[in-house]
């Protein structure tokens, strides 16, 4: 057999510089949730009638988090990664300020605990989707078209107040959410190779692949949040 020490180590160093990439990618997703998190808490203590119960100043929150997203994936193929960087971080802050709410108007006690519960429900079906040998990029298909018809029925909800049709919401967010982690833990090492040792690249993918997991996390804790916080108001 032939042994060729210069390939065993070539396999050694894209297995290291894939660990680095992996770590950047759930460090910048962590900072952003720090960020997010820190912003929503300090909203809340100091000025929680300006962003918490101004119809006006969350309807220009929410408008200006989807430009934002829109304006990232626009600019990806081009912008340097220091502006990436900076619009994942501002999307993160705005995203703070629309949800400091939850920090008012639910128990702290449980939303703390949908944080840690969010925590484990991320960690364990990114694990899933890091370690299956299963293609999952199929099922991306299947929930895109679920967030759709979320959307539809939260438009129902909203017209129809009712209190069922709101755990329905909640639970399929919930499981829809869990499972887009898995594709996208997937496709993080997918990213990787595509990028082809283009360190430009796949630093871009660390900030993309950052952002969707900053996303799905901030959705499931966001939809635990509505159907165990319990409201102070």
């Amino acid at each position: 057999m032939y042994y060729s020490p210069i390939g065993e180590s070539y396999d050694r160093d894209r297995v290291a510089d894939y660990r680095r990439h992996l770590t950047k990618t759930y460090a910048l997703m962590a900072l952003g949730l720090a960020v997010t998190f820190g912003a929503a808490i300090v909203t809340a203590l100091f000025l929680p009638h300006l962003f918490v119960f101004n119809f006006y100043v969350s309807v220009a929150l929410l408008v200006a988090e989807v430009v934002t997203v829109i304006a990232f994936s626009a600019m990806l193929p081009r912008a340097k990664v220091g502006t990436l960087i900076a619009m994942y971080f501002f999307y993160a802050l705005l995203t703070g300020l629309s949800i400091s709410y939850i920090f008012v108007l639910y128990d702290l006690g449980r939303v703390y605990l949908c944080f840690a519960a969010a925590a484990l429900s991320f960690a364990i079906m990114a694990l899933l989707g890091h370690t299956t040998k299963r293609d999952l990029s199929a099922f991306g298909h299947v929930f895109l078209a679920g967030i759709v018809g979320l959307v539809f029925l939260t438009i129902v909800g909203i017209l129809i107040h009712s209190e069922t049709i709101e755990i329905i919401i909640s639970c399929v967010g919930l499981v829809l959410f869990l499972g887009i982690t898995a594709v996208d833990a997937q496709r993080l090492r997918r990213f990787y190779e595509n990028a082809g040792g283009d360190s430009r690249l796949t630093a871009k993918y660390a900030i993309y692949t950052a952002l969707q997991f900053y996303l799905d996390f901030i959705n499931i804790f966001f939809y635990l949040v509505r159907l165990f916080g319990r409201n102070r108001r």
